[in-house]
């Protein structure tokens, strides 16, 4: 498809401009006039099977997809058939998909456990409704712009399924997908369900992990054959410095055989995060689980659950004759599928209709390894703090699988300061039958709400005063010690200038010294050029040092230093993750502040060294790349550099700067919503 639909409309959607391509569809960001909304509008390819039976299974396609209502799952706004044209229209996600991320290699593994969560959700919700995904890819996930994960395409596959089109999804044996990411089921032509996604997660989080597939090959037949006999290789084996519980916790969600995997998204995520926070494994073995109903069980019987798994798992183990056996007919299974796959390609080159085989695929599992400590108790939201006019002035709750509450009662949400008992009406959520919903809440006053509150909760109102009536059923908290040293660091601190933040102490002396060594590079005589250096470096560290032997050292900043404020910084992150009640995510998102100011740092060092350079030169012009070189990090300073040119400046080694200290110190006060009980 050309770009001429650009300037066009099709239904109400005025098309403005190219987003990608791929060989099923062409998708296009458009402008809805009429509610004055940005929106991505996916336009199908046409194929020869588009007629009007296709057409009638595409619109029931996307009825479908539109009823999946679920807060990481991209919405689907409308669809149509127009000029021939068939479109679905989705809401607009500026932030790129995950297959733009892995491009630049391994992600830290606290950021695939959240990802990981959110997609989980999104599939258990659509499996309970009957919906299977069937391409799971990081294509297929989209990332908002403050970092949320949304499952986009939904369908797409189901209904090209049965299709000639040429499209890249599709293997030369005829089974619609891709093939990198293909269960062995899906890769046989066999009937699949929601375990069929979990397969294809475990291959995108096995990505993420180690930056590239579990599976190469030169032809999709090669990778089909991969999937259905070769057990992926061990993520060890790639860095052997993550826990060696994620090589179990892998080796199951890629397991040939749908019943040895996790049998919910679920609890493949669960038990990520277990193996990332550091529990133990004991023996190989497997733990039983049923496949998701529509049925809901309580809180608290999921707790038993859980418990009862940890403490009492059930062990499958293959005898030495049941190992012999399988083995004897792996083989005869592969060489059956070869023979089939030989006479797929030989026959789709002749346009010769041939029935997809059905010879089973019975493979020898690996007994997996599970925590013998007690898992981690169920985890039913996620409140996240984001910005509209300051750092953190607003609170996004995003819960599922909630209980249901009686008749006149709805659940309400606070945030609550555990150490003088302040507390705030957040408002009520509005769930839907399945017990999912969101809430998005900004301060009027605009302050710091992570600096300000360590908990939230939930409780059933009939009529939501000033103060919670009854007891939380669902709560979730970080250490005062947390609120303490965010209060500091992004609202106000006795060290900070005139009782402010630290980090507007550091960024206000930063940008300082930003504008002299700026001078110091404009400078048109070698008095002026040494005069800013001694600016610079003064202001930098909060001394009045005489450099340019004037006789008189000056400092034209506020006198501190940004040194100063780095290292009240550091003392209030060092206070909140040596405070008993800190977890493993607090001290993992206090780490990612540290790698921002340990990047300030090793700029303001680099810069003091340029500025040195400066003041010993005889003359301007030849410290004229110094000088420039000094400016530009000066700046890196506060703002970051995006290194990987992906268009964020992220939370890396040589990225992040001051700016960014704040954007992840906010991080630290998300809140994980577990039942009353748990929490």
């Amino acid at each position: 498809m050309s770009t001429s639909l650009i300037g066009q409309s099709l239904g109400k959607i005025q098309i403005r401009e190219l987003l990608g391509r791929g060989g099923m569809a062409t998708v296009y960001k458009g402008y809805q006039p009429d509610i004055d909304r940005y929106v991505a509008i996916k336009v199908l390819t046409p194929i020869p099977e588009m007629d009007a039976g296709f057409v009638e299974r595409f619109k029931l396609e996307a009825r479908t997809i539109a009823r999946l209502q679920h807060p990481h799952i991209l919405p689907l706004f409308d669809y149509g058939d127009d000029k021939g044209l068939l479109y679905l229209v989705t809401a607009y996600v500026s932030g790129g998909s995950l297959a733009d991320r892995v491009l630049h290699g391994p992600m830290p593994l606290p950021t695939i456990a959240r990802i990981l969560r959110e997609i989980a959700s999104a599939l258990d919700y659509a499996h309970r409704q009957g919906v299977i995904h069937r391409d799971i890819k990081p294509g297929n996930i989209l990332l908002s712009d403050e970092g949320f994960a949304l499952l986009a395409d939904f369908g797409i596959v189901k209904l090209l399924e049965g299709t000639n089109t040429a499209a890249n999804l599709t293997n030369p044996s005829g089974v619609v997908g891709t093939p990198a990411y293909m269960s062995p089921e899906q890769a046989n032509g066999l009937e699949i369900d929601g375990r069929n996604d979990i397969y294809a997660m475990g291959v995108v989080v096995y990505e993420m992990i180690t930056g590239q597939q579990p599976f190469k090959a030169e032809t999709p037949v090669q990778l089909l054959l991969k999937h259905l006999m070769e057990p992926p290789p061990y993520i060890r084996d790639f860095n052997q410095e993550v826990p060696a519980a994620l090589d179990i916790v892998l080796q199951r969600a890629l397991a040939k055989d749908p019943d040895e995997r996790y049998q919910t998204a679920t609890a493949f995520s669960e038990a990520f995060t277990q193996a990332i926070s550091g529990l133990g494994v004991d023996t190989i073995t497997i733990k039983d689980e049923t496949s998701p109903t529509l049925d809901k069980p309580s809180t608290e019987s999921r707790r038993k659950a859980a418990n009862a798994t940890a403490t009492e798992p059930a062990v499958k183990r293959l005898s030495i004759n049941q190992t012999t056996t399988t083995v004897v007919m792996v083989a005869a299974a592969a060489l059956a599928l070869v023979l089939a796959l030989v006479a797929l390609i030989t026959a789709s080159q002749r346009n010769v209709a041939v029935e997809p085989t059905t010879a089973p695929t019975t493979v020898a599992t690996v007994a997996a390894v599970v925590p013998t400590a007690v898992p981690a108790a169920p985890r039913f939201g996620l409140a996240s703090f984001t910005t509209s006019s300051v750092l953190g002035d607003t609170l996004n709750l995003s819960v599922d699988d909630l209980d249901p509450l009686r008749a006149g009662t709805s659940y309400t949400a606070w945030l609550e300061n555990t150490d003088d008992q302040s507390i705030m009406r957040l408002g009520t959520l509005d769930l839907n039958a399945l017990g999912s919903g969101v809430l998005t809440f900004t301060e009027p006053d605009h302050m710091p709400l992570p600096a300000v509150y360590n908990r939230i909760l939930l409780t059933a109102e009939r009529e939501a005063g000033d103060a919670p009536s009854g007891d939380a059923l669902y709560s979730g908290m970080v250490p005062v010690a947390v609120t303490t040293a965010l209060r500091n660091i992004l609202w106000a601190s006795d060290d900070g200038i005139d009782g402010g933040s630290l980090l507007d102490g550091a960024i206000g002396e930063a940008q300082i010294a930003e504008q002299h060594s700026s001078l110091a590079a404009s400078a048109t005589n070698l008095g002026g050029l040494r005069q800013h250096a001694e600016h610079t470096i003064n202001i930098l560290l909060g001394t009045r040092d005489d450099l340019d032997r004037d006789g008189r050292g000056v400092n034209p900043g506020r006198g501190v230093g940004v040194t100063f404020f780095l290292d009240q910084i550091d003392q209030r992150l060092e206070m909140a993750g040596t405070d008993p009640d800190a977890d493993i995510s607090v001290q993992t998102q206090i780490e990612y502040v540290r790698v921002c100011l340990v990047n300030a740092r090793n700029r303001m060092n680099e810069v003091i060294a340029l500025e040195r350079e400066l003041l010993a030169s005889p003359d301007i012009e030849s410290v004229e790349a110094q000088r420039n070189r000094s400016t530009e990090i000066a700046a890196e300073l506060i703002e970051g550099v995006d290194l990987n040119q992906n268009g964020t400046v992220e939370l890396f080694e040589g990225e992040c700067g001051l700016q960014q200290v704040g954007e992840s110190g906010i991080v630290m006060g998300n809140l994980a919503l577990q039942a009353a009980g748990d929490a």
